[in-house]
């Protein structure tokens, strides 16, 4: 089975700026990409079908009702992908961008979170070049929005699994028991659930305070206390989708909770999609980058 490697420091910024060059001279010229999903090359000219059938991609109709487990709750058991189109997509695609996009950010903005005096510059820093993306909560669901790995759900009356393809991380989450009274942190928190109506409701604290918190359109993400507590909201709305929300409380960082939009993720559509492997390798690029300058400098001094 062939393992995919991310080498972290091209992560966000590179690997998606290549691919956004190499798209760029499609994209670039006369209208671009149509309301429909097909390209237009230019003026007068009649649009053509995209490279890979991405004018083919589009969002998913509800597909019936959500299926319901023997307790009669909502069965939230599923592959699922972080867009309207059931399957891995990234945003260098030239697709149609209501099946792209995670949540409209003019219709459900996410709004950068509110610090309390002096703490935006105790808790905002610089994550170093070359740091892999560290599983936890909720920095891995809050990430997909940008890394658009898949996450598996498998549901039964007493628990809640949750699997992530990148970064790989597990969840087991039990239904309707209280926290302990003094949890050791972790990067996943201690998280107990429950019902509401339709709506699963999460509830988490003792998040190890290296975690960073991903969300706030141009925040940057953020850092944490011990204080903070995590309130996960999952629905499955129908058969394709389910909207996954996120509200962080932090009495010592934050002036007000911060609330995620309404995101969403549908079900894999392809009958063989299969959880795969993905690893964050350290990326020593900035290092050897620095050892060939020197050696340059070196053989020019002699």
């Amino acid at each position: 089975m062939m393992r995919r490697f991310r080498n972290c420091g091209a992560s966000a910024g590179v690997v998606l700026a290549a691919l956004c060059l190499l798209f760029m001279p499609a994209m670039a010229h006369g209208q671009g990409q149509t309301g429909g999903g097909s390209y237009r090359p230019g003026p007068g000219k009649t649009p053509v079908p995209m490279a890979g059938g991405f004018d083919k991609i589009h969002a998913l109709p509800p597909g019936g009702p959500a299926p319901r487990m023997a307790d009669g709750h909502v069965d939230l058991t599923g592959r699922w992908y972080p867009d309207a189109a059931g399957r891995m997509l990234q945003f260098a695609y030239p697709v149609d961008q209501v099946a792209l996009q995670q949540f409209d950010p003019k219709a459900t903005p996410e709004v950068p979170p509110v610090f309390k005096p002096g703490m935006k510059e105790k808790y905002v820093r610089p994550v170093p070049y070359g740091d892999c993306d560290q599983a936890g909560t909720p920095s891995t669901p809050l990430e997909q929005d940008a890394q658009h790995a898949p996450m598996e759900l498998i549901s039964s009356p007493s628990r809640l699994v949750m699997l992530y393809e990148y970064p790989m991380d597990v969840r087991m989450v039990y239904m309707n028991r209280p926290h302990p009274k003094d949890p050791d942190p972790t990067f996943n928190g201690d998280t107990t659930a429950h019902w509401e109506g339709d709506t699963l409701v999460l509830d988490v604290i003792a998040v190890d305070e290296r975690m960073r918190n991903f969300g706030g359109e141009n925040s940057g993400g953020w850092y944490h206390s011990d204080k903070q507590h995590i309130i996960e909201r999952i629905a499955r709305t129908s058969k394709n989708y389910l909207t996954y929300q996120i509200t962080i409380e932090d009495p010592v960082v934050l002036a007000q909770p911060w609330k995620s939009a309404p995101r969403t993720w549908t079900l894999a559509q392809d009958p063989h999609d299969e959880w795969g492997e993905v690893f964050c390798t350290l990326n020593e690029e900035p290092s050897e980058y620095q050892k060939i300058k020197e050696t340059e400098a070196q053989t020019k001094g002699k």
